[in-house]
This record gives C-alpha cells, structure tokens and sequence, in this order.
C-alpha cells in the first residue's frame, strides 16, 4: 500500500483529500523556492513597489506558482477528478492577471488578453477532458500562449511576465489536464 498524507479539509481545494509524501514536499519547497528566486533576482523592481502591492504580488506569485506543481499532483489532480462543477468554478475565480494588472497599474490589455486565452482554453480542455487528445491539445495551447506571449514584444517587469507565463501553465496546463486518467 502507498504511503499518503491524509490532507486537512480547509486544504483540500489545494493538495485533494490526501497527497503523496514526496509530491507534497516538492510541491511546497517549488512553490517557496521559486517564490523567492524570482523576488531575489528581480528585487529591484520589488523596492520601486509600495507595500501593499509587493504584498499582493507575493500572495499572487504564492498561489500561482504553487498551482503549477500541485495541479499536477496525483492527490490534487484526482480530487477535481470527483468534483466536475468544482473544476468550473476554480476556472472562472481565476482572474489573478486582472487584480496584478489593476494592484500594479500594469497594462490591463495584457490582462485581458492573458485572462480570456487562458478561460478559453481551459474551458475547452476541461469539456475535452474525457478525449484521449485533450493532454495533447492543452500542451499546444499553453506552448502557443507562451510563444505567443514572449514573441509579441510586450515589455513587462519580469515578475510580472513571469506570473503570466506561469499563470497560464497553471491553468491551461496543469488544472485542466486529467494526469492520472483516474476520473470519478
């Protein structure tokens, strides 16, 4: 029998009912290792922010970045599993780019941009879900949005495109995708 964490019930939502030791500790040394990578190697741009924007970034940046490795975790992956209408609403309260954009008085076009591709296509991966290609697709569509995305010539801080790019890896990619094949 496989060793498993049971997860609190206020957690569930972020790692599922139970997780995997070994993905739990990677999901958490990712999400605070990359956190404050990115916050080491971009500081200068962090000090021209007031407080209450670092402090939004930061809990942003958390989130997504987190979301990335945990969405791909067999624990979270098979909770949204047993949980359709939960995996709508976690696409729709998805508009992290919007509130960056607005906290940080960044392009709210970019924003926008980054926000429709991203419920679009993850709305279309998540009805395709029971379709063998539907993996296949959703890595196309994240790797055009971040082709896209970089190709285009937006000049953003690199926190901030950093947060995009992870943005839609999170949710194109890593929520929307089915990673175990285990549905309820």
């Amino acid at each position: 029998m496989k060793t498993t964490i049971q997860i609190p019930k206020f957690l569930h939502e972020l790692f599922g009912t139970q997780q995997n030791p070994f993905e739990l500790v990677l999901i958490i040394l990712f999400t605070i290792i990359s956190t404050l990578g990115v916050a080491w190697f971009t500081a200068p741009y962090w000090l021209t922010l007031a407080w209450y924007q670092s402090l939004v970034l930061w809990l942003l940046f958390l989130d997504i970045a987190g979301g990335v490795v945990a969405n791909l975790s067999t624990g979270t992956n098979n909770y949204y599993n047993t949980r359709p209408k939960a995996r709508w609403i976690f696409i729709a309260i998805h508009i992290q780019p919007l509130i960056l954009a607005i906290v940080l008085d960044s392009p709210i076009s970019i924003a926008l941009i980054v926000w429709l591709y991203t419920l679009i296509c993850a709305s279309l991966i998540n009805s395709l879900r029971e379709k063998i290609y539907h993996r296949l697709l959703a890595g196309a569509l994240t790797a055009v949005a971040l082709i896209g995305f970089v190709s285009s010539g937006v000049s953003l801080p690199i926190p901030i495109t950093l947060f995009y790019l992870l943005y839609m890896i999170k949710v194109i990619y890593s929520f929307s995708v089915d990673h175990t094949g285990l549905r309820g």
